[in-house]
């Protein structure tokens, strides 16, 4: 049995002191969702051109899924420190 006592977690044994989670700083997960996203955005470009694309069909490719993936993953980190 999981008990809720003073904004954290603590098992059956009543211990109130638990360890807390390092916090990892925003700027720190934004910069790696924008370096994912333009991992993304840069594989995405390069295989439209691969595909036969001319250069700025691929750039647009490239920023629509760099944008796609930001969103997605601004959203996600959103969603998931909502309480």
């Amino acid at each position: 049995m999981i008990n809720k006592t003073e904004g954290s977690w603590s098992g059956v044994s009543g211990s109130s002191t638990s360890p807390t989670p390092a916090k990892t700083s925003r700027k720190r997960w934004v910069i790696v969702m924008v370096v994912t996203a333009c991992v993304v955005g840069v594989v995405a470009g390069l295989l439209s051109h691969a595909a036969g694309n001319n250069v700025p069909a691929a750039i647009l490719t490239g920023g629509g899924a760099f944008a796609g993936t930001f969103g997605l993953l601004l959203t996600t980190a959103h969603y998931a420190s909502a309480d």
